[in-house]
Order: structure tokens, then sequence, then C-alpha cells
């Protein structure tokens, strides 16, 4: 029980981690941003910045901050069903604590004496 309760805790958190990777890795390989750090080291040594040339790979930008919106959405809506998950569970475990209880108070009667020690006869 435990282990559910801490893998139902958890899974949101694992989940946007992975979200969060892959989105990275999706920006990070997009052509924009790619031509974009291949050419930059060149075009600076040569052109300069030309401030009126806009954001280069803006649309990769969009892209990324949209799917980080995304993520960050879908990891309070996993977090807060989580939590519900995580109520119902220890509802359970209070409507089976009784059980456990009887069984345990059961256990403890039904264990056998031990026959008492007797000493050796004297020679």
């Amino acid at each position: 029980m435990p282990t559910d309760a801490f893998e139902t805790l958890l899974a949101p958190y694992s989940k946007l981690a992975r979200a969060n990777m892959e989105l990275f890795a999706r920006f990070s390989s997009s052509p924009e941003i790619l031509n974009q750090t291949l050419g930059t080291a060149q075009k600076l040594a040569t052109e300069g910045r030309d401030p009126n040339a806009g954001l280069p790979g803006a649309n990769a930008y969009m892209d990324f901050v949209m799917g980080l919106v995304k993520n960050w959405l879908d990891f309070w809506t996993d977090l807060g069903q989580s939590a519900l998950g995580l109520m119902d569970q220890g509802q359970d475990l209070f409507k089976k604590a009784p059980g456990f209880a009887a069984d345990a108070a059961r256990a403890v009667t039904d264990i056998q004496p031990k026959p008492p020690r007797t000493r050796p006869a004297a020679a």
C-alpha cells in the first residue's frame, strides 16, 4: 500500500520531467535552431548583429514556449488527479483497517504457547 501511494504521488512529477526532456530534445534539434546555432559564429564574425533582423528561429521558440505551457498545465491537472487518487486510497485503507486489526488480534490469540521447560533430574 505505501508503494502504491508513493507511485501515485510521484507520477505527475516523472511525467512532467519526461515531457520536458522530450520538448528540449525536439527544440534543440529543430532545423531553425540548428541553422541558427551553426551559422551564428560565422555571421557575427563577418556581418555583426543586425538589430532589425528579428528573432531568428521565432517559430521554434514559440513552439517551445507553448510546449512548456502545455506540459505545466498537464502537470497541474495530473497532480490534482493524483491527490484525489491518494485520498481514495486513504479511504480504502480506513475501510480495511478494522479487518487488519481483527486479523492481527486473531494471529496473536492463535499463537500456541511453548511447553514449560523442565530441568533434568539430578543424578
